[in-house]
């Protein structure tokens, strides 16, 4: 049996590449609609150095909502899509598949942010796998092994569920659409 120590010079360095996307006009008048509910949370705390459970539990509500809209209308209201992040993944994933074939790992926090992404991907049509809360524990070993052995499924798309126990190691690349925040 290899060790990490053993095999580690033999790896390349890896390599973090940040992209931030601009939200669309449609996406940042929602997201201040948000951020003025949190300033006047904060203004409040300010005040009165106090913040009643009711107000805690809305400034982190609207803390997420800020978070969701980042990545698409689409995740808050399930009618409206204006998002940039989902085009560019997609296109990155693109990319990846017709220059050097290697396999791509996709999480984000929100599942319906994935289910943007794997009907984008069917479009484009890329095979995938597709991991969420909803997917049996038994099941998620055969959506692991079809994805590492079958050369033809290039993405792995998983919410924060697929986010321990996962054996992904095939993967040359991932796409965090939305960095966890705790």
């Amino acid at each position: 049996r290899r060790r990490k120590a053993d095999v580690a010079l033999q790896l390349p360095e890896r390599m973090d590449k940040n992209l931030f996307m601009p939200m669309t006009k449609e996406q940042m008048e929602i997201h201040d609609e948000f951020k003025s509910g949190v300033a006047r949370l904060v203004l409040k705390w300010q005040r009165m150095r106090y913040l009643s459970d009711t107000d805690r539990r809305r400034l982190l509500l609207l803390l997420s909502q800020m978070r969701m809209v980042c990545d698409s209308t689409y995740i808050l209201d399930q009618q409206s899509r204006h998002d940039t992040k989902v085009d560019e993944a997609v296109n990155i994933i693109n990319n990846i598949a017709e220059s050097d074939g290697g396999k791509v790992v996709v999480f984000s926090q929100w599942e319906r942010m994935t289910r943007l992404i794997a009907q984008e991907l069917e479009k484009s049509g890329i095979l995938y796998e597709y991991l969420h809360g909803g997917v049996p524990s038994v099941k998620r070993k055969e959506l692991m092994d079809s994805f590492n052995e079958n050369p033809d499924i290039r993405v792995f798309i998983s919410t924060d569920a697929g986010c321990t126990g996962l054996n992904l190691q095939t993967a040359s690349y991932l796409i965090n659409m939305d960095l966890p925040w705790n």
